[in-house]
């Protein structure tokens, strides 16, 4: 299953590079702004498992770190909106703690594999601005019984903010704080799911 991920990373990233069309013309810099592009993005991150509601009982939860990397092909659609496509993979962990109503539990962390596609799309803002809103859809790559957090394959959704820095002509370093909540809209029906929520800054290479 990972063989086949990475060949077809590689695979669309090969093609995609190989595809693009040569910018030319008096500014360089203006066209990257205006061009479709790609944008390969790492975060550090902190993870929990949160109701969104309130639940007496259980064992507590406790924020743990993780990281996330990205890779996403933004196409133009106006000089506002840029729509795009994502993929996202994010090694999570989350801590529960014994409570008065656990009885004999010890405490366990869960370390949790997640892989999501997602369609972007960023408004674009004064002075390299810009905010982002990602609908996604979530594969929970290690699940099994032994773990407390619900498997988190289902709908999510992602939203950040962030700012373009110049590096030359054709590149651009991004910095982005960016919430991802996983598991809104569960594929297993779940009536009260556990969603693990991540908030990380994405640092990313646009080009």
């Amino acid at each position: 299953m990972k063989k086949i991920i990475l060949t077809s990373i590689v695979f669309i990233l090969t093609t995609i590079i190989y595809g693009q069309p040569e910018i030319i013309g008096k500014s360089d810099q203006d066209n990257i702004k205006q061009k479709s592009h790609i944008k390969i993005s790492i975060a550090p991150t902190v993870d929990n498992a949160l109701y969104f509601k309130s639940v007496q009982g259980g064992a507590g939860r406790n924020f743990k770190p993780g990281f996330s990397t990205s890779f996403e092909y933004i196409f133009r659609s106006n000089n506002k909106i840029n729509l795009g496509l994502g993929f996202c993979y994010q090694f999570a962990q989350v801590e529960y703690t014994p409570n008065m109503n656990t009885g004999d539990f010890t405490g366990q962390t869960d370390k949790l594999n997640v892989i999501s596609f997602n369609f972007s799309s960023i408004f674009k803002l004064k002075k390299d601005f810009y905010l982002s809103l990602n609908p996604m859809v979530n594969l929970q790559l290690n699940y099994d019984s032994d773990l407390m957090t619900d498997k988190q394959s289902g709908l999510g959704l992602s939203l950040s903010g962030g700012k373009y820095f110049d590096l030359n002509e054709k590149f651009q370093l991004n910095v982005e704080p960016r919430l991802w909540i996983h598991n809104i809209v569960p594929f297993n029906g779940e009536n009260l799911p556990l969603r693990l929520t991540t908030l990380g800054l994405n640092l990313g290479l646009v080009f």
